[in-house]
């Protein structure tokens, strides 16, 4: 089991998770427990009143200023293809997760920063618009290796969302074929189906998806995949799971606690 602590500056809430008997489950928590870093702590999606796109039109000009030949602009309403379109500018500029672009390694600490957020920003805004009843949490940290999945390991992937379940974090740079897909994404560069894993881990918290929505779902997913171009072995489709809530949980009671203070594991 573990614990996961959040806080609003004054008082804590804590969360209690089981962990899954799986092997993929075993192998990522033995990552969350060797206490890497905390990365990004307030990652939160459908939980309170963040001004989101106020931020990304910080971050954007964060960018620009350091360097005038990136324009980026930030529309007042963006739709889902404006989002798709801001995105490209955080794969080009950062590039692969481990070896960066020499744009982004001779970039000052301030405007990686801001790179790193202007993604975050864009996936949260992309959450939001799909629904508003879906509360998420992300939790990242530094400092922490990426490892490759196995045969075995992709077998867990799924689309079919439990509520209060933890799901292993996407940990590559770009978007995942099923995010593709939902967001109508036809820009081809950007696919890239999650091949590693790492401490880093995503809770939903929203209603469970009932089955007969998952197999709707399933079946426009199957019949959309053979127009695409896909050239991987494996599309991944979904997330892993690897824990459950087991305590109390009301977003109402929670709005208020926004950061992740610490991980406690509990062996």
């Amino acid at each position: 089991m573990f614990n996961v602590i959040l806080t609003d500056g004054q008082d804590d809430a804590i969360l209690t998770f089981e962990l899954r008997n799986t092997i993929i489950a075993q192998k990522w928590f033995s990552e969350l427990c060797k206490d890497y870093p905390l990365y990004e702590t307030d990652r939160f999606t459908n939980w309170n009143d963040k001004e989101l796109l106020s931020e990304l039109k910080y971050q954007a000009n964060t960018i620009t200023t350091y360097d005038k030949r990136i324009k980026v602009i930030v529309p007042d309403h963006p739709t889902q293809k404006d989002l798709n379109h801001l995105h490209t500018y955080f794969e080009n500029l950062r590039g692969d997760v481990v070896k960066g672009t020499t744009w982004y390694n001779a970039a000052p600490k301030k405007v990686q920063k801001a790179l790193t957020r202007f993604n975050v920003l864009i996936h949260e805004l992309e959450a939001n618009s799909r629904t508003t009843n879906h509360p998420t949490m992300v939790v990242t940290f530094r400092e922490r290796p990426i490892i490759e999945l196995t045969k075995e390991d992709i077998k867990h992937f799924t689309y079919q969302w439990t509520s209060g379940t933890v799901y292993i974090n996407y940990c590559h740079v770009g978007k995942t074929v099923l995010d593709i897909f939902k967001d109508k994404d036809r820009v081809a560069d950007a696919v890239r189906p999650q091949t590693h894993y790492s401490a880093d881990f995503m809770v939903k918290f929203g209603p469970s998806t009932s089955y007969l929505k998952y197999i709707l779902k399933k079946i426009a997913i199957m019949c959309w995949i053979p127009f695409q171009r896909f050239k991987f072995k494996n599309l991944n489709l979904g997330m892993i799971p690897v824990a459950d809530l087991v305590s109390n949980f009301n977003i109402n009671n929670m709005r208020r606690f926004n950061k992740v203070k610490a991980i406690r594991c509990t062996k």
